[in-house]
């Protein structure tokens, strides 16, 4: 939290803080060529999903078009939320966190009907196939959910370097307690897997919108007041659960 100055003081010199200013040219050089900040490459099988994979013949869509019947119960061809609903479940059969459901609908209706129709249900599933994929290599004690450890893991896998501390924040802002009794302390948190690709997803979009200022790929940006909340607003946007702001923006 800032500290708020005492009225009628001039703001501290710069030369209070930890670090200096950047120099005046910051941000201005070319784009680094891809894999210049000192990271290894990440292998292709462990990159996170960020599209939906190919149906591998006719027979998948086949396969899912009973699954879509099922679920669309006044047969007009349209899934509304919580018709999905009914079609995402958990390990233990336990239905999808809404907020995964209406983000799975930003990310995949494509023709911003505000609904899931046939073709855009088929690439919804494949996406949450490949996640789930990913979902068992990490629960490496085949518990049904990920915990704080396996989420640290998933992570750098991923290719991510971050901070005990932020990972720890960010597994508790999605995590739900899942085994123990009593009050918070004494209770074990993990992600189901609904929360685990809505924590990893969310993540993604912070980092894209992070990445859209970091030109030099160096950790750090500058911005102006705007440049910050222009980089908000996206986040809003993306992570907001109203239809008028729900702009598909994954």
């Amino acid at each position: 939290r800032v500290a708020s100055q005492s009225h009628g003081q001039p703001p501290p010199s710069r030369s209070t803080f930890a670090s200096p200013p950047p120099p005046a040219s910051y941000g201005q050089g070319p784009a680094p060529a891809q894999g210049s900040h000192n990271r290894p490459p990440i292998p292709a099988q462990q990159r996170p999903p960020t599209v939906a994979p190919s149906p591998k013949d006719a027979s998948d869509r086949d396969a899912l078009w009973p699954i879509f019947l099922q679920v669309d119960k006044d047969r007009s061809g349209q899934l509304s939320e919580e018709e999905l609903r009914r079609a995402l479940v958990n390990g233990d059969y336990t239905a999808f966190d809404i907020h995964t459901v209406k983000m799975m609908i930003r990310m995949f209706d494509t023709d911003r009907s505000g609904t899931i129709n046939f073709d855009e249900f088929c690439g919804l599933w494949g996406f949450l196939a490949a996640w789930r994929g990913l979902f068992d290599r990490f629960d490496v004690d085949r518990s049904g959910t990920i915990s704080l450890r396996e989420f640290e893991d998933a992570l750098v896998a991923f290719g991510y370097r971050l901070s005990g501390g932020f990972v720890g924040l960010l597994f508790n802002t999605y995590a739900k307690n899942v085994r123990g009794r009593g009050d918070e302390v004494g209770r074990e948190k993990g992600l189901s897997f609904d929360l685990f690709v809505q924590a990893c997803i969310s993540l993604k979009r912070m980092t894209d919108v992070f990445k859209r200022y970091d030109e030099d790929r160096d950790g750090y940006i500058t911005l102006s007041f705007e440049e910050f909340l222009t980089g908000a607003q996206s986040l809003f946007l993306f992570n907001s659960i109203s239809t008028v702001t729900d702009t598909g923006l994954y």
